[in-house]
């Protein structure tokens, strides 16, 4: 084999495997490049030049935010019914249209309405994409997929900020609003692609009777559960909301610890953003090979706890050097920490999400599950800011302990049914009772 033949092969097994999720990758990159666009500019546009106060756009945020998440849960229904794919082309339209709303948006009551209307399909699209990941790859390609996914949106909204940095510069409100403009392209860029998908249509009879255990499952099209009323599942929903405060504190705490609470220097920051988006880009996807079933979710849910913990720990030590050396060195280390924790609970909360989902029902499962983060979104940062400047360094220790008890929420949410363990100990001792062998169920989700 010539160098140049080992190369491609090198370079076809690093790319998704299939037509499907090499779509699906493209368009986390396109879309995320428009948002990251929209998201580096749009503080500074409606302040300056659409009549809000900084106050009014946190508190307007914060209303939307709500919407989006009640609201996520009745549009993953909706997916069900009429398949992730038609409700995915529904979103790309309503957020294309949304966000050029945005440019006629001009005070506090408008820039709410709006805001809160976009936020519907806004807070719907991530579930909406992995039912469709779910409905349309299966096996190890799924998690991989979702891996290229995060790793390219990161790297899409790296691009997006940068081009955004025009705008930034000039202080011209026409480059604001193409900032706008684009973000809208980007949606419907999105919807051509999603268009050459397969329409999966919907998942079964979700709400039919016919299944022996009452339908719980969902996997025969029995009469589904909702998701508030399994406890196991809400449990590790809320598991999954704490540990992706990770995510606040790399966007929002960070930045702030950074200037605020330390003694290095302010271009630190810019370091260590750089720094954990060239690890998630370069590490996503590699992590997910090794998550594949409910076990390798947990034991990786477990350790990403521990790292986090850590991690906390290193921040607390970074605000009380007074060496800008020995900081900068705190902070790298409490980085990494965090990013390689980040990598593992993204990896896993995919798989434990797809295992605990009725496949009939993965929609609003999936749309459920993603309120954790959601939520973790909107309070986050306050929870956390407000911790720090009130604890201080000693507020790190606070929130380390809290990581370690999602861990044993997400255990008690994921660990097997005993039926599954009955089931088990059958089929590891067939003859016991005479019966004929009984095949050992995969894990959910395998």
């Amino acid at each position: 084999m010539t160098e140049r033949s080992t190369w491609h092969s090198r370079f076809a097994r690093a790319m998704p495997a299939t037509r499907e999720s090499r779509i699906i990758a493209v368009n986390a990159l396109v879309g995320s490049v428009g948002t990251g666009m929209f998201l580096a500019g749009s503080a500074l546009y409606f302040t300056r030049f659409g009549g809000l106060t900084e106050t009014q756009l946190g508190v307007g945020l914060a209303i939307a935010g709500v919407v989006g998440l009640l609201t996520a849960v009745p549009i993953g229904r909706l997916a069900d019914r009429f398949g992730p794919r038609n409700m995915l082309l529904v979103v790309c339209v309503w957020r294309a249209v949304g966000y050029l709303a945005y440019l006629n948006v001009h005070g506090f009551n408008e820039f709410v309405v709006t805001a809160s209307l976009l936020f519907v399909m806004d807070r719907a699209g991530q579930p909406l994409n992995q039912a469709l990941v779910g409905r349309l790859i299966t096996g190890t390609e799924r998690n991989r997929t979702m891996g290229f996914i995060r790793a390219l949106r990161n790297l899409g909204f790296t691009v997006g900020f940068s081009v955004a940095g025009i705008a930034l510069t000039t202080d011209s409100p026409t480059l604001f609003r193409w900032l706008f403009i684009g973000n809208a392209i980007s949606f419907m860029f999105v919807f051509a692609c999603i268009t050459m998908l397969p329409n999966a249509g919907p998942a079964g009879s979700a709400d039919k009777a016919g299944t022996k255990d009452g339908g719980k499952s969902g996997k025969s099209g029995g009469t589904v559960v909702p998701p508030i009323r399994d406890w196991r599942f809400v449990a590790a929903t809320a598991a999954n909301g704490v540990l992706f405060l990770h995510d606040a504190i790399l966007i929002t705490v960070l930045p702030l610890w950074v200037a605020e609470h330390t003694s290095s220097p302010v271009w630190m920051i810019t370091v260590l953003v750089t720094t954990n988006t060239l690890i998630t880009v370069i590490g996503q996807v590699r992590v997910t090979r090794h998550i594949d079933n409910m076990a390798t979710a947990r034991r990786a849910t477990n350790r990403s706890s521990v790292l986090l913990t850590l991690s906390c720990l290193a921040f607390a030590l970074s605000g009380v050097l007074g060496s800008p050396g020995w900081t900068a060195v705190a902070l790298m280390a409490a980085l990494l920490l965090l990013t390689v924790a980040e990598l593992l609970h993204s990896a896993s909360s995919w798989e434990i999400s797809f295992a605990l989902s009725p496949e009939a029902a993965q929609g609003r499962y999936l749309s459920f599950f993603n309120t954790g983060f959601s939520a973790a979104e909107i309070a986050g940062p306050a929870v956390v800011l407000w911790l720090l400047s009130q604890a201080g360094p000693a507020g790190w220790l606070f929130l380390a302990g809290a990581f370690p008890l999602a861990a044993g929420l997400s255990w008690v949410g994921t660990r097997p049914r005993p039926a599954d363990t009955a089931v088990e100990a059958g089929a590891a001792d067939p003859a016991g009772a005479g019966a004929a062998p009984v095949p050992v169920p995969a894990e959910a989700g395998s």
